[in-house]
Parts: structure tokens; sequence; C-alpha cells
């Protein structure tokens, strides 16, 4: 017969196994990323913020972009999202990106030589403006991700929440000096909705904050990991920022699915996100929130 402390550990298994796979599903249908589940240490990857020419257009200006980029054969494309907006970073300067791509490649070298190659330079003269920059990511820490999700969750059912609480307009938000910078951000997110109304990226660029601005964080982060463990989405990459052009210093690269674009204009115009943008903004973090156009730059000719 089955002891009691067996059958538990089978339950615990089989929703482990479960929230994975949910996850997992998540990540190929709705964010619409490909990343292997499995990769090495040296696995190397290069995030590209891009803009696009006049008259161009996003979809076939990033497939033109990535046959070209995947002709060495070492390349693989991970994700690939159009922007609704960018927040700007101090160390890069005002720049409006029109889309984000990722690859992997098996190392840094492979990823150095592909770069130094004349198709790729010329790859990127499609782009109006371009900007590279490196991550390396942890295989291990991002697969444990789904659990430390659903630990989460279980915590919150036991101590009695059992539904999130609902995401509040912010007063001060609509009376802030920056006011319209956040009306535009909010409308351009709904425009980005009816693009793609399954699923939301957002690529941040993450500067560490002090103690004390960790400290202001911690119950905004503390509700939103409550969010995203109750919804069922969350990070897709979370990796050691490296700098490969410009000599711009990032500590940590955060890439983070979200419901839908709509669900993250509310988020941003709460209650919960405004009492901490301010202290955000200030330590230099670029975030560009975008929609999965995967498939169809993967399907374009």
């Amino acid at each position: 017969m089955f002891t009691l402390s067996a059958i538990v550990l089978v339950i615990v298994m089989l929703a482990s196994v479960w929230q994975h796979f949910l996850y997992l599903r998540k990540r190929r249908t709705s964010a619409q990323d490909l990343q292997r589940l499995l990769h090495s240490g040296a696995t190397f990857h290069i995030l590209i913020f891009f803009r696009i020419r006049g008259g161009e257009k996003i979809v076939e200006t990033a497939a033109r972009f990535k046959q070209q980029v995947m002709l060495s054969g070492k390349a693989r494309l991970v994700y690939a999202g159009q922007a609704a907006f960018s927040i700007k970073s101090a160390q890069l300067g005002k720049r409006d990106w029109d889309g984000v791509l990722l690859f992997e490649y098996p190392s840094r070298l492979d990823y150095e030589e592909s770069f130094a190659d004349p198709q790729t330079c010329e790859a990127r003269e499609l782009f109006a403006d371009s900007y590279i920059h490196g991550m390396r990511r942890n295989c291990r820490a991002n697969m444990v991700t789904p659990q430390l999700l659903l630990q989460r969750r279980l915590k919150d059912l036991l101590r009695g929440k059992w539904r999130i609480e609902p995401l509040r307009p912010s007063a001060p938000y609509r009376a802030s000096p920056d006011s319209a910078i956040w009306r535009s951000r909010v409308t351009r997110l709904r425009a980005l909705y009816e693009i793609n109304r399954e699923g939301l990226v957002v690529y941040n660029l993450v500067k560490t904050g002090t103690a004390q601005q960790r400290a202001v964080d911690q119950p905004y982060i503390s509700e939103m990991y409550s969010r995203i463990a109750a919804l069922k989405y969350g990070p897709l990459h979370r990796g050691r920022s490296v700098a490969l052009e410009g000599g711009l210093r990032f500590n940590e690269v955060h890439i983070i699915h979200y419901p839908n674009a709509r669900y993250f204009a509310d988020l941003i115009a709460s209650e919960s996100y405004q009492r901490v943008a301010g202290n955000i903004l200030i330590r230099d973090t670029i975030i560009v929130p975008t929609a999965p156009i995967t498939e169809h730059v993967l399907r374009h000719p």
C-alpha cells in the first residue's frame, strides 16, 4: 500500500510535470519563443534592437535579416517581436526601436565570427539603426522558473489568496507631469493588441539598483510574482548581460511573457506600477514591450 508521504510525493511530481509542460506550451504558442529547454553553458544569445527604414515593413525586413544571418549555419532564431515603444537608456540615448530579434549561437566565438562576415555586416544595412547586446543564459536556473512560480502560487493559496486583486488605475498617473508620455505608451500597447492578442514579450536590460531602491521595489515585485503565478505567464529568459557595442553596462537581461498588450497597458497604468515606475527608470533600464511575430518572420519567403 502507498503511504501518505508517497501519495503526496506522486501528486507533487505530477503537478511539477504539468506545470513544466503548461509553460512550455505557452512559450511556444502565446509567446512564440523557440528557446530549446537544454543548452550548453557555452551557448551565447544576442538581442538585436532595430529600427526599419521609411516605407519598409517590420516582418519583411526582419525576415531578410534573419535569412542573411542564418547563412552561416550557426545562428538560430529564438524570437522576433514588433515593439510598442521604447523606454530609453541614458547610456544609449533616445532611440525608438521598431522591433527586437533574439538569436542563439553555440558560443560567443561563433557569434563573433558570424558578425565579422561581410554578408552579416551588409545585412545590418537593412536597418535604419540597430543595437546588439549579449546574454549569458543559465539553462538550469531558467528551467526551474516554472516550479518556483508553482511554489509561489501554492503559498498564496495556503494564505487564502485565491484571487488576484484587479488592477486599479492610478489617479496620480493621470495627473503627473509625465501623463502624456504614459498615455501615449498605453495607446500604442492597445494598438499592438490588434496585431497579436495572444501574448506580449517585454525585453529588459537591467541596471541593478542600490539596496534602498531594491527595498522600495520589493512590495511591487512580490505582487507581480503573485500575478505571474496566478495567470501562468512569466519569465522566458533571465541571463547575465554582456556588453558588445558601445561599452554599455547593464547587469542582467530579463525577458518576460505577459498575457497580451492590453493587459500590459492596464498594468503600467495601475497604482502598483506607477508607485515604483520612477524608481525603476532612475537605474538606466531599457524596456521594450513587443508583440510576438516569430511565426510571421519564419514563414516569410
